[in-house]
């Protein structure tokens, strides 16, 4: 099976940003930029609680990309596996241990890479050819899918165990799993009987559990899941998406910054959300926690900076938030946030940080 390369989360074309909110005013921040790999461009797509970004980067449009880590001022290549050309890191743990994907001379493999052993082929399950990673936690477990001719199956792996087949909800024949806590706890998305996907949360001691949808939706996928037990991703209806947070209590919809639709991209273990929402006129990045709901990030960053962030993928504990921004073409024009014709350029990462 050819597995298709795709990017989660969001466009590819837009620059990437780091933003630590605050709660109640907007902050001054201190700007820099990552760079690139040959090529210009750079997606990132996780930070950890140490502030290390991993993502890919090379040309534009996804050409000849390769994985990246960055860490300490540096862009590390982390190359491919055997006999590819491509490859994306999905998730880094608090060690430093990074997973993704990476083509080989015959199809698409999930991979762990650490500074000691380099980039190792995690494999499929029996029967298929393919494989992604997408979670990992500190011990080291990883998550993602195999997929063979027809399905994908969720997976999780181990350095002692390999890959163990996590199933699907009842009914249903193909599921992905998408994150991993410390805990072992696994979420992701499942078909279930009716041929609909929803989102799901498994344990060792209680297998995989549907976590349903919101009300009058359809279905449902889950993006990721804290120390704490909480998850979120994303509940559809008819023509709209909802961001929902869910906890043992069940599954509350976060509203939206005044559009139709929004997405839950990740939290942290503070119960910190971020996201994607759309706004009169597209999308916009959002933060949201139990004590301010949910707040647009282009109204908690300088008016002045010539940035329009559309999506937020990543917040660690320390509240920085990894966005997907546009970023002003035409300095003779003020920025506006609901027009981002002049609003597109290369593909870069920035970190920013807060000036106390």
């Amino acid at each position: 099976m050819k597995i298709n390369i795709r990017v989660r989360f969001g466009a590819c074309f837009f620059i990437m940003l780091f933003a630590v909110v605050s709660a109640v005013r907007a902050q001054s921040y201190a700007l820099i930029d990552i760079g690139a790999l040959p090529g210009g461009n750079t997606v990132a797509k996780k930070i950890n609680l140490a502030g290390q970004v991993v993502g890919l980067s090379g040309k534009m449009y996804g050409v000849q990309t390769h994985a990246f880590a960055y860490t300490s001022g540096k862009l590390l290549d982390l190359g491919t596996l055997p006999g590819g050309e491509y490859s994306c890191a999905f998730d880094i743990n608090s060690k430093g241990s990074v997973v993704g994907e990476s083509n080989t001379a015959t199809n698409i493999h999930a991979f762990i890479w650490d500074t000691s052993g380099g980039m190792q082929d995690l494999g499929a399950l029996p029967g298929d050819n393919g494989s992604r990673a997408f979670g990992i936690n500190d011990s080291g477990q990883v998550v993602g899918y195999s997929g063979g001719a027809l399905v994908s199956t969720a997976f999780i792996w181990t350095k002692g165990a390999g890959m163990t087949n996590l199933g699907t909800l009842p009914g249903g024949d193909a599921s992905e799993a998408s994150d991993i806590n410390n805990a072992g706890s696994v979420v992701g998305t499942s078909s279930i009987k009716s041929g609909e996907k929803h989102a799901f949360l498994w344990t060792s001691g209680n297998g995989m559990q549907d976590l349903g949808t919101l009300p009058s939706d359809i279905t449902s996928q889950a993006s990721r899941i804290n120390n704490s037990g909480s998850v979120i991703g994303s509940s559809i209806g008819h023509n709209v998406t909802h961001a929902f947070l869910w906890t043992p209590n069940g599954m509350q919809n976060l509203g939206s910054l005044g559009g139709d639709s929004s997405s839950a991209l990740d939290l942290n273990n503070n119960g910190e959300v971020v996201g994607t929402s759309t706004a009169a006129m597209g999308g916009h990045a959002f933060r949201w926690s139990s004590s301010t709901g949910i707040q647009d990030l282009n109204t908690l960053i300088p008016t002045a900076s010539g940035v329009i962030l559309t999506s937020a993928i990543g917040i660690n504990n320390a509240g920085w938030i990894l966005a997907i921004g546009a970023v002003t073409m035409d300095h003779s024009q003020p920025l506006n946030l609901d027009n981002t014709q002049h609003h597109a350029g290369p593909i870069h990462a920035f970190l920013l940080t807060p000036l106390h």
